[in-house]
């Protein structure tokens, strides 16, 4: 500008006004100097860099690992789970299938029974014919191509056909008691001095069809059979180790002709046929008697109950570790299970197709015995423990639907129909004035099911189905533990006691 005074490329002319001053050092921030300037630098940040990709990758590879395993538990936790609910379903279906036909069953006797027509029949049928009649000789004729289990189911539905037919048809036996005798019941006769004073107690009764004779099971390790018409014991059984839980007569014959069955605490079941003298009506006393047929050791713990099949051919029995068998007269066993509680009481459904077990801690349990499942369960105790707990007492009404269950404080009537229960006593209903110790201890219907016995401190005689009490009979001053009806008119009752004694109850007028 001093020079020229013009502006080199467009030759403006310039002032010293149009200049701008410039700072021509202005302050500059130095840089750090590179790492990065070596060879062995930049080895070693690849060097760093290789190692965390190959830590990550390791990493991600056990997570991997660890998903994999994860997800396989997974999926077999999930096939394992689908096919036990596959099989929950198809025992469910099955066991509702069972339980409909039991249902369709009863419900048939029922609407029989309630037609007015039918006003003057029994809700029952008897007991069967000895041997079933004409119909075994028929099915023997098939039974040598077909195994033990098989003759079995097959006899025990040829029985169910029969007795579910006979029960619709079946009228009120002559000579029934009527509820009104029974309301003058009174004790008739004391039984004392049976079995061994060193072990007293009576824990079971029959009675058989005549109503004569009284087969009792003793803590003495004997079961013996008592006379009415002789007032005697005409037979003593001795045999098993342990205590006798229970006995029943096989009413395949008639009073001495009679066998029985008994189950001990020694895990045997014994099958007891008649001496040859007991078919003659003047035999003397010594020569009757019954003699072992054959043992049973089917179980492994405490043999509780046996039942006679309505066949009058086999046998069940239960056990303290909830196994249960039916047996042949012969000894052999022919279909076995097991139940998920301790059983304390046994009996077959009148048809033969069920049994019914009480357990120890406080359940009914119906069980389909072909099918080796439990088709319902009932709660007959609730909020209770130990022996308060435990089914002391389990029998079936001969009409098919009814059943009775009894615990320490509480005694119950139940329909198979509904699975409910259709009356309740607590023992204050029924024994007032009980003791704080009593409890009840046994029930049983009769043979026409009409009448039902409940034993506590005393007996008590109950009607069916309007459940009114009709007679409070004592037992005196030590417990009952068995009560049974005589014979098929319900004539008399009788209760076994702890002191080895039978109180048999009449009515004082007909």
């Amino acid at each position: 500008m001093e020079e020229h005074g013009r502006e080199p490329q467009t030759e403006h002319a310039l002032s010293a006004d149009d200049m701008i001053s410039v700072d021509g050092a202005p302050p500059v921030v130095r840089p750090r100097p590179p790492t990065l300037t070596s060879v062995p630098a930049l080895l070693s940040t690849f060097q760093n860099e290789w190692d965390a990709v190959v830590l990550e990758t390791f990493a991600l590879k056990q997570q991997y690992e660890q998903v994999r395993r994860e997800l396989s538990q997974a999926l077999y936790q999930n096939d394992a789970a689908c096919r036990v609910v596959a099989r929950l379903v198809r025992e469910r279906d099955e066991a509702r299938a069972a339980l409909a036909a039991l249902n369709v069953q009863v419900s048939a006797s029922a609407e029989v029974q309630q037609k007015p027509n039918r006003a003057d029949q029994m809700d029952v049928d008897g007991t069967p014919e000895p041997n079933g009649g004409d119909h075994k000789d028929q099915k023997d004729q098939d039974h040598g191509e077909l195994s033990a289990e098989d003759t079995y189911y097959e006899r025990a539905a040829e029985t169910s056909r029969v007795l579910s037919a006979m029960r619709m048809k079946r009228e009120t036996p002559a000579g029934l008691v009527t509820p009104e005798a029974w309301k003058t019941a009174r004790e008739a006769q004391t039984v004392e001095t049976l079995h061994t004073t060193t072990k007293p107690g009576i824990v079971g009764l029959d009675v058989d069809r005549s109503g004569d004779l009284a087969l009792t099971a003793g803590l003495d390790n004997h079961a013996e059979v008592f006379s009415r018409s002789r007032d005697q014991t005409l037979a003593t059984l001795k045999g098993h180790t342990k205590r006798v839980t229970s006995a029943a007569w096989v009413p395949n014959a008639s009073g001495l002709s009679a066998h029985i069955v008994t189950g001990s605490a020694d895990k045997s079941v014994r099958v007891w046929g008649p001496k040859p003298a007991n078919s003659d009506d003047d035999a003397s006393v010594r020569a009757i008697g019954w003699t072992k047929l054959c043992i049973i050791k089917h179980h492994t713990a405490e043999v509780v109950g046996v039942a006679v099949h309505p066949s009058n051919e086999y046998v069940a029995s239960a056990a303290a570790d909830g196994s249960w068998a039916v047996h042949s007269l012969q000894g052999e066993t022919v279909v076995s299970g097991t139940v998920d509680a301790p059983v304390s009481r046994i009996a077959f459904h009148p048809d033969g197709t069920f049994l019914g077990l009480g357990t120890r801690d406080g359940q009914a349990k119906i069980v389909d015995v072909k099918q080796r499942q439990v088709l319902a369960t009932l709660d007959v105790v609730a909020d209770a423990e130990g022996d308060a707990a435990e089914v002391n007492g389990l029998h079936f009404s001969e009409n098919g639907y009814y059943f009775v269950t009894t615990s320490a404080r509480e005694a119950a009537v139940w329909d198979l129909r509904k699975q409910k229960k259709t009356k309740v006593w607590e023992l204050k209903d029924l024994a007032p004035d009980a003791e704080a110790e009593a409890a009840f201890t046994a029930a049983r219907f009769d043979v026409s099911g009409k009448y039902l016995a409940v034993v506590a401190d005393r007996v008590v005689v109950l009607k069916v189905k309007g459940w009114a009490q009709l007679a409070e009979l004592p037992v005196g001053e030590f417990p009952a533990r068995a009560v049974a009806w005589v014979g098929d008119t319900a004539s008399a009752v009788v209760a076994a006691t702890m002191d080895n004694s039978l109180h048999y109850y009449e009515p004082a007028q007909e």
